[in-house]
Parts: structure tokens; sequence; C-alpha cells
């Protein structure tokens, strides 16, 4: 029987379930009882990939959640598709979704370390068509080709947003982002790719108070001159990967911070860089040397004036557990010039 956790009175507002099964039981239910809109909390559970080439769970899932309009919260933990490989949700899923008017919170955790393709195009429908969204949690890939010309411009007020496995589509992502001016507190993102961050971060400058990045990207210099060290709120940095060509984030930062006024809620800054040694020459001329991360003791310095706690992440934290073996992979072939 599905997990029933009831939290107001007597009336059941929170569901778990964890299979077809208890998904088909649940959905009876609510039919039968007519509980369906007091239900506010829901989560979905998938323990294994379905890898069938056509996944009946997307539909029941989409009938599920016709019964339960006024949900507040949604997890949907899955692995691969619920629909097809092309399409991962499906029409009736999609449709199912997007009628959820009153979701604040949506999460998308992974189950297994098989390819979640959830879309670029699906994810900005979803965010256009939820108006109260707060909270937004992805661990499937924002990849997709798709013009999302078409979907109307995005009106929540985001406070949190984390992308696990962010294709670094930065431009295409960023109109979700123009109604979270005031409101975004919290971006992370575990990314593929050496791209510039400016797009998304732009939006959100006159609230963000923590900025997360995995992976190699990263703002320009530019942008963290003239817009990023402005920000009002800004408390936390941290620029995950080994990639800074001539330091030039480094060095930006360095000199964003020798400015009077910059970075007036900074309170520690994460760089980018490479940690520990290499080796040069051969046989008895063989040499061991540090790295030498160009502008780092120039932003070390910089950050010391200001009160701000500058540290070397270098890769220590830039992976996610979900998926973090394919993810390496593709950075590891990026490093030796497959692409």
């Amino acid at each position: 029987m599905p997990k029933v956790d009831t939290k107001s009175g007597d009336a059941e507002t929170s569901f778990t379930v964890s299979n077809q099964g208890e998904i088909k039981k649940l959905t009876t239910t609510l039919i039968g009882r007519g509980i369906g809109k007091d239900v506010q909390e829901l989560t979905i559970t998938f323990s294994t990939a379905d890898h069938q080439e056509k996944s009946k769970r997307g539909e029941l899932i989409a009938e599920l959640l016709k019964r339960t309009p006024n949900l507040v919260t949604l997890n949907l933990n899955f692995s691969g598709h619920l629909d097809t490989y092309s399409d991962c949700l499906g029409e009736k899923l999609m449709t199912a979704l997007c009628s959820l008017k009153n979701l604040e919170n949506f999460s998308q955790n992974a189950t297994t370390s098989a390819r979640t393709d959830f879309g670029q195009y699906s994810l900005m429908k979803l965010v256009s068509s939820w108006p109260n969204l707060r909270t937004l949690y992805l661990a499937g890939d924002t990849n997709g080709s798709e013009g999302c010309s078409t979907i109307p411009p995005a009106r929540c007020a985001l406070e949190s947003v984390t992308f696990e496995r962010c294709m670094s589509n930065f431009e295409k992502l960023s109109p979700m982002f123009p109604g979270s001016a005031n409101s975004l507190k919290s971006f992370e993102a575990w990314t593929m790719g050496i791209k510039e961050i400016d797009a998304v971060l732009r939006h959100v400058l006159p609230s963000i108070e923590s900025i997360h990045i995995g992976g190699c990207n990263h703002p320009s210099k530019d942008f963290i001159l003239g817009e990023l060290s402005n920000a009002p709120r800004l408390q936390f940095i941290n620029l995950n990967g080994d990639t800074d060509t001539g330091g030039t984030t480094r060095k930006a930062f360095a000199e964003a911070l020798n400015r009077e006024h910059s970075f007036p809620s900074l309170r520690r800054l994460s760089y980018p860089g490479e940690r520990g040694t290499y080796k040069t020459g051969r046989g008895r001329n063989v040499r061991v040397h540090e790295y030498e991360n160009v502008g780092a003791k120039e932003l070390e310095a910089a950050a010391k004036k200001k009160d701000v706690w500058a540290e070397l992440v270098s890769r220590d934290l830039e992976y996610k557990v979900e998926g973090a073996q394919r993810r390496a992979g593709f950075a590891a072939m990026g490093r030796r010039g497959y692409w």
C-alpha cells in the first residue's frame, strides 16, 4: 500500500509511492474516496530504469496527477525515461504536470546511473506553466536543440535552483529567470563544457546570495568587473574546476575586490585552479613542480583586505555522486582533445 503521511486533522495530504502497482492503487483510492483535491505533497520513486522502448510509467503518473490538482510539492525520482527514449516525459504526463498551477516545489532526483534526457524544452515548458514555483531541483540532462520561442515567459519567482547535469546552455535557460530578479537566493549547477554563465546570473543579481558552479564554467571578466561585483546580497561564490586559462577569472576577481564598495556582502570565494604537482624531463632529469595558478596570490591578498575567505577548490567538489563516472569520463575525453 502507498505510504500515507497525515499532516492536518484527519485529511491525508501526503503520499509516497514506489512502483507502478502502488500508483494504480493510489489512483483508485483517490477516485473512490474523493480526496484527491486534499493532497498537497506527492513523492513518486522508481528504483530501476525502464529499458522498454515505450514505458507505461508516464501515463500511470499522468492519471494520478489528474486526481491531485492542488499539489504543492512533487518529488519525481527516476532515471532513464517515463515514456520513450526520444521523449522522456511524453505528451500525457507533460499535460498533467503543466496543469498543476499550485505547485511550489519540484524535484527530479536520479535513482540509477542511467542517463536521463529530461530536456531543455520540457524544463522550460514546465517552469512557464507553474506560476507559484519556488524551488527546482533537476538531476536529468538539460540538453536539447528544440526552439523555445513559442513558450510563454516564466512568471514564477524562484528562490532556489539546482541542476545536476546542466549542459551549459545558459543562454537558452536564461528565460527561466526574469521573474526571479528579487527572489532567487541560491543557484547551483554541475555543468559540462567551458562556457560563461553571465546569461543566467544577470537576471538575478539583486537577490542572489549563493552561487555554486561545478565543472569549468565561469563568469566572464567583464561581467565580474561590471555587474557581479555590485550584487548587494551575494555572500558565497564557489567556482570548481581546474580550467582558468591564463588566470583570467582569478585576475578579474582580484581586480574587482581591490575596488572600493565592490562585493559588499561577500564572505567566501572558492576559485578554480590546479592542485598538486607535475613532472617534466626523463630519467635522471625528472623534475617535480607545483602547479602555479596565475593570479591566485593577488586574489587571496585582495580578499584578505576585504575580510573575505578565499580558497582554491580545484576539482575536489566538482561532481555530484549521481552520474559522476559518466561526467568524469566526458571531462577526461575533453581534456585529451576528443572535442
